[in-house]
């Protein structure tokens, strides 16, 4: 038996219940049990990871952060799609990104052999989806997408995205996850565009994604 005194109850368990509950929602699992078993044992490790110091891992909030900058046109980067290297770097250690974790994500972004007069601009929205590898809690193509369709990301208020902007923000994607091979991503865009849906859901990503597999 526990007594009050062993019992350690975290200052953030709203946030925390807040967030499982919201994943339950969204994925609707036919066994929540073996959902919620899976999720915060999950959610142990990651937050094990943060306090080990791997700094590589980025927090959703960091990226949500980002996000709403570069978005505002009167923010940091003034709405511009195209941002320095450099100013990026900055603004994701503004908002408590690491320098490796960032470093990490922009091998994949850029050359190996760097031009002569340093980097070009990037799409700051490449750089954050290359991000996503690195957020707690996204371990699959299916996390990146829910995380890419949150409201508080590059979802509308219902969670839809214009199947355009989706197609882009997937095709980098692909760049960084191994596991999404030439075939599968032109099966999954081949099933979306067979589609007259222009707004779509994360649902209907997980019907094209299950046609093309």
């Amino acid at each position: 038996m526990y007594c009050a005194e062993q019992i350690n109850i975290p200052e953030n368990l709203g946030e925390i219940l807040k967030a499982y509950a919201k994943e339950v929602i969204r994925q609707q699992p036919d066994n929540v049990f073996e959902f919620s078993a899976r999720y915060f044992a999950q959610l142990d490790q990651n937050e094990e990871g943060m306090e080990q110091g791997d700094e590589t891992l980025v927090s959703q909030d960091a990226l949500i952060g980002i996000v709403a900058e570069c978005m505002d046109k009167g923010g940091a980067t003034r709405g511009a799609e195209e941002v320095e290297v450099q100013r990026m770097v900055e603004l994701c250690e503004q908002h408590g990104i690491s320098p490796s974790a960032v470093e990490q994500a922009l091998m994949v972004l850029l050359p190996a052999t760097p031009d002569a007069g340093g980097p070009a601009p990037i799409n700051w929205r490449r750089l954050v989806v290359a991000l996503c590898a690195q957020v707690v809690g996204v371990e699959d193509v299916k996390g990146f997408v829910r995380l890419l369709l949150d409201p508080t990301m590059f979802g509308d208020d219902n969670g839809r995205i214009a199947k355009t902007e989706f197609i882009q923000l997937f095709n980098w994607w692909s760049s960084v996850d191994p596991g999404i091979t030439a075939e599968a991503k032109a099966g999954l865009f081949a099933a979306l565009a067979s589609s007259e849906v222009e707004i779509m859901t994360y649902q209907d990503f997980l019907d094209a994604f299950k046609e093309a597999a």
